[in-house]
């Protein structure tokens, strides 16, 4: 058996916990050991590193068709960095992935290998977004430290900063990693502004209480003082463990049946966030927001603005459209002329 079937099957077998719960890690993990093989690495630990994980992608997706998409690959990937913390933990392997920028990385193999990139899952109503900020703020401000235990606890976490994510999001509707990647420093003026994307956003009261509770939280639990670099929800979940991004969809579904706030599919253990984005961007342009301005701090191209947001837009807004280009083009000198 090679060096890296060895640890696999001892990564299945200590981790078996886990890994119920994650079944697809196990698929993900044997495709790589299996590409392992074919490249003849497989008895080779010390010359694996993350340009094989790379390959190893390009295969999958290249020669055997089956990782065609981006959430795919963060599967695959998500899998991979289990298996080599466990790795490194247990002293059986170097640990390829703690060094580098994962969400740099992902970026990378979405446009080297032209993955499919999600479908836009729609929107909420107003009302929907009000309801899920409603029973975040009563939950948390319900939470009890001495009553709690654990999982009490954990959860308290999750919605703090699901509720910063959601808040944050809606004032500032860039993508789920520009936001999950904020760092200390993008605040100004004691939290109440907020650099994205280049773009310098008020942040109302409400929500700025929201943040810096929730950092004195973090830095009673962690100890330590947020410093400028420190990401901001990774330094609110630094005692919990790693945060993930991904983790914001299981977040979000629990607070989806906790509250029975709308019906998602049954049996789905995820909701995705991206709705509360594209619920923000669709009230933009429905309050007729320049495009140009929707597309600098959402990060989407202004033809992709144009024509996913403004395709519903319909006859009410003719007369608006038309008063405001004509007022326009009379402003200039030479309409007097003319």
């Amino acid at each position: 058996m090679d060096i890296m079937e060895k640890c696999r099957d001892d990564y299945f077998r200590d981790c078996e916990y886990m890994l119920n719960n994650k079944p697809s890690y196990v698929s993900h993990v044997n495709k790589f050991i299996a590409y392992l093989k074919i490249m003849d690495l497989a008895d080779r630990p010390k010359a694996i590193d993350r340009n094989i994980v790379d390959a190893c992608i390009g295969y999958y997706r290249n020669e055997k068709k089956e990782l065609n998409a981006r959430a795919t690959m963060e599967a695959h990937l998500e899998a991979l960095k289990s298996f080599y913390d466990y790795l490194g933990r247990e002293g059986k392997a170097e640990d390829i992935f703690p060094d580098y920028d994962y969400q740099d990385f992902k970026e990378k193999m979405v446009k080297k290998y032209e993955l499919l990139e999600p479908v836009e899952r729609g929107s909420f109503e107003c009302e929907e977004v009000i309801e899920i900020l409603k029973n975040l703020d009563q939950s948390i401000g319900e939470f009890s430290y001495e009553e709690s235990g654990i999982r009490d606890e954990e959860r308290y976490l999750q919605r703090i900063i699901l509720r910063i994510f959601v808040k944050i999001t809606l004032i500032a509707p860039a993508k789920r990693n520009v936001i999950t990647r904020i760092k200390n420093k993008d605040f100004e003026d004691s939290y109440k502004k907020l650099n994205v994307n280049s773009v310098k956003v008020n942040i109302p009261s409400g929500l700025s209480r929201d943040i810096i509770n929730a950092i004195r939280y973090a830095e009673e639990k962690n100890s330590v003082e947020i410093e400028d670099d420190d990401e901001l929800f990774e330094f609110i979940y630094r005692y919990k463990g790693n945060f993930r991004g991904e983790s914001l969809n299981t977040w979000f579904n629990n607070v989806i049946k906790d509250f029975n706030i709308f019906n998602g599919e049954a049996g789905k253990k995820t909701y995705p966030v991206e709705p509360i984005r594209n619920t923000a961007i669709q009230m933009m342009a429905d309050n007729m927001v320049n495009p140009v301005f929707i597309s600098k701090i959402t990060g989407i191209t202004f033809s992709s603005i144009e024509a996913q947001y403004y395709k519903s837009q319909n006859s009410q807004y003719e007369e608006y459209i038309n008063r405001n280009i004509n007022r326009a083009i009379a402003q200039n000198d030479y309409y007097y002329y003319i």
